[in-house]
């Protein structure tokens, strides 16, 4: 019997598209996490966007009215240095992302380099000013033997306007052309590196845990990798998905997150 999804003691959420598109919270968002902090569950935000620290996204949230402490924040910087901090002979890095990423890296104390003689690893995020320059210092990097790392493998991301922009997937397709490398290791969704330190954070086995997001691709799948129950939020980019393989199958269909609070 289908468990009911509120019967879980930790709750996973997506943001952009699931919280919150662009600027602006979607309905009812607010008060579904006010009801579920209020029946004493444990809420985590789970996002594959590097351009901003923890921090800020809190900031962000907070704008929309949406209390939440950068604690209980996981965003691909977290990832990266929680990686890096485990794999120092990946340092210097080469960083190709925007906002916050290199910041982050740097304050946690990650080396980081443009000279492809000395890189060791290249990082590869959402960057809305890659040019050529940037691809071929990837390009000398991962020729010289660096290893190829990515905050996410997104192909598109959804926009305020309801339409989609290109990803960091079109940065590493671009690279995996010229270069003749696949990508080593993803950082972000739908690698359970995420999943993984969710779990750590609220200490709980991942049957007790409710994965909620928008994306198929990225947000169903790691949860199911990760053996966490999922619920699929409908709109955004689950529109272009007419069906579902095995991995991107959600154990719960949502028109919008406060479904999770009448679901039937």
């Amino acid at each position: 019997m289908l468990r009911h999804p509120l019967d879980f003691k930790a709750y996973f959420f997506d943001l952009d598209g699931t919280v919150y598109l662009g600027k602006k919270p979607l309905p009812n968002v607010r008060e579904t996490l006010k009801t579920l902090r209020a029946m004493g569950k444990q809420l985590l935000f789970l996002t594959n966007d590097a351009s901003l620290s923890r921090e800020n996204i809190a900031a962000k949230l907070l704008k929309m009215n949406i209390a939440v402490t950068p604690e209980e924040i996981i965003n691909p910087s977290s990832i990266a240095i929680r990686y890096l901090s485990q794999h120092s002979h990946l340092s210097p890095l080469f960083v190709i992302g925007e906002g916050d990423l290199t910041s982050d890296l740097i304050h946690a104390g990650v080396a980081l380099s443009q000279d492809p003689a000395q890189i060791r690893s290249v990082l590869v995020s959402t960057d809305h000013h890659f040019n050529y320059r940037k691809l071929k210092i990837a390009f000398d990097a991962i020729r010289n033997g660096a290893i190829f790392l990515a905050t996410n493998a997104d192909r598109t991301y959804p926009t305020q306007k309801g339409d989609e922009n290109p990803d960091a997937g079109a940065i590493i397709a671009a690279l995996e052309a010229c270069t003749g490398r696949r990508l080593d290791i993803l950082l972000g969704k739908p690698a359970t590196f995420m999943a993984e330190l969710a779990l750590e954070t609220v200490n709980l086995p991942p049957e007790e845990c409710l994965l909620i997001g928008d994306n198929p691709e990225t947000d169903i799948r790691m949860g199911n990798q990760a053996g966490i129950a999922t619920a699929l939020v409908r709109g955004g980019l689950t529109m272009n998905h007419k069906s579902f393989g095995a991995e991107e199958t959600p154990t719960y269909l949502l028109n919008n997150v406060a479904d999770l609070l009448g679901y039937i």
